[in-house]
């Protein structure tokens, strides 16, 4: 059967549905005596005892279903069977089950908080046994949901507190990128296993490329298509976009997911790119790409080394405008300019300190992200809004925070703890189970810190 004709975008709801009725469990048993098995698997066995669950109405028998495309009446004359056949071959399953040597029935009282009702079948057999005079057949033989509380019961909760490392002042990081100065805001801790503890993160085997490799290859494709054209547009950008986005996926091509998603996602883009780029150079004298700066920080204590690499740089009459390049989320306006997000304006103090090299003036007039998604719009751009501040005085105001951070890390007592602050986002955490943040950190709780 030939596969179906499907947008991108259709794929995932195309695919979820057809794997939505499947059960994949683990081919390991999870103990040598105890097995999980569906209803055709279980019939094929002779275990000593037989527990089954599940038996609420809705779950075991399942709710009747005719389907979206058909009817009653429609099924009855195409000679389709009723939807309530799956319930006699569910209770033919049933009575199968109910010969083994040693039954447990049971069910859930509540899914989510909401009461169940019994399943068709135990109440029938609860009827049948009363008329027989076995009224407490069914009961539990042991106190078995009692022992279930105790398994869960603490008498004593100690809760787990954050770690907060204090490494001696030499071992505390001298220098540091402009990136994780965000980190080093939010989460003190990933900077302390990162730079004090030298951890990194390695790739799992054989996983697919995934957001980091996408937005390495869109900062390359960028950076590629900069460089080879820093004065003028070539007369097909889209070509020449998409020769550099080809020549930056090299290394990716042989992964059939580059290939459905990836490339067709970064042909959107190139037109996005293309219609609106002619704009952004209006008044551009040159452009530098991937350019790499470091600033020897004043501080009270030992030097510090802040280091920075600009996506692009602009050069124009009125100053420089500095671009970051995102394929996530962009940072808000007032992330930026209250420090949450200091990535960009340290690169503007970075630049009025004119360690940039290749820029022929140190005023920076504006601070932009270019978010390249493929999707829908494939490309935005978004000019910081500053408010009443300039591009160079927000940059001395995120200079000043970072070397109140400093200092603050330069006392002996200030511990590099981890954090969950709900205005920041954790999701790429590589240290999180090194600060076994799912023991202490609630979601949406106050800030710390």
């Amino acid at each position: 059967m030939p596969a179906p004709d499907l947008a991108a975008t259709d794929y995932p709801d195309f695919y979820r549905s057809l794997i939505a009725g499947e059960t994949v469990r683990p081919r390991v048993p999870v103990h040598p005596r105890l097995f999980i098995w569906g209803p055709f698997e279980a019939r094929l066995q002779q275990p000593d005892i037989m527990v089954l669950g599940s038996l609420n109405e809705g779950t075991w028998p399942g709710a009747v279903d005719p389907g979206p495309w058909l009817n009653r009446p429609m099924r009855r004359q195409l000679g389709l069977p009723a939807p309530e056949e799956e319930i006699g071959r569910a209770a033919h399953d049933l009575t199968m089950f109910l010969g083994a040597r040693t039954v447990m029935l049971s069910r859930a009282g509540k899914v989510d908080g909401v009461p169940q009702v019994p399943s068709r079948w135990l109440l029938r057999l609860k009827a049948l046994l009363d008329g027989l005079g076995h009224a407490g057949a069914l009961q539990p033989t042991a106190n078995w949901l009692a022992w279930a509380r105790a398994r869960d019961h603490v008498a004593e909760h100690r809760p787990v507190s954050p770690p907060r490392p204090k490494p001696p002042l030499d071992l505390r990081p001298r220098k540091m990128s402009v990136s994780d100065v965000g980190i080093w805001i939010a989460n003190p801790y990933a900077i302390y296993a990162r730079h004090v503890l030298r951890l990194e993160a390695l790739p799992a085997l054989g996983i697919a490329p995934g957001a980091q490799e996408k937005g390495q290859i869109i900062h390359e494709a960028l950076s590629r298509f900069t460089r080879k054209f820093p004065d003028k547009l070539p007369p097909d950008v889209v070509a020449e976009f998409l020769d550099c986005a080809v020549d930056a996926v090299a290394g990716y091509r042989a992964e059939p997911r580059v290939r459905a998603f990836w490339l067709p996602r970064l042909a959107r883009f190139a037109g996005w790119f293309a219609a609106t780029e002619p704009e952004r150079r209006r008044g551009v004298s040159t452009l530098l790409a991937e350019v790499d700066g470091r600033y020897a920080l004043p501080t009270s204590g030992l030097p510090f080394e802040l280091r920075g690499r600009a996506d692009r740089i602009d050069v124009t009459a009125a100053g420089l405008v500095i671009t970051d390049y995102k394929t996530g989320q962009i940072p808000s306006d007032s992330a930026v300019r209250d420090g949450y997000a200091p990535q960009l304006p340290l690169e503007a103090a970075m630049a009025a300190a004119g360690v940039f090299p290749g820029t022929a003036t140190t005023t920076v007039s504006g601070l932009r992200y270019i978010r390249a998604t493929g999707a829908e719009p494939p490309g935005e751009q978004h000019i910081v809004n500053l408010k009443d501040e300039s591009a160079g005085a927000a940059g001395a105001k995120a200079l000043t925070g970072l070397q109140r951070l400093i200092a603050r890390f330069d006392d002996p007592e200030t511990a590099y703890e981890a954090l969950r602050r709900p205005r920041f986002n954790y999701d790429y955490d590589d240290y999180a189970h090194l600060a076994r943040a799912g023991e202490w950190s609630v979601d949406g709780g106050e800030e710390s810190g």
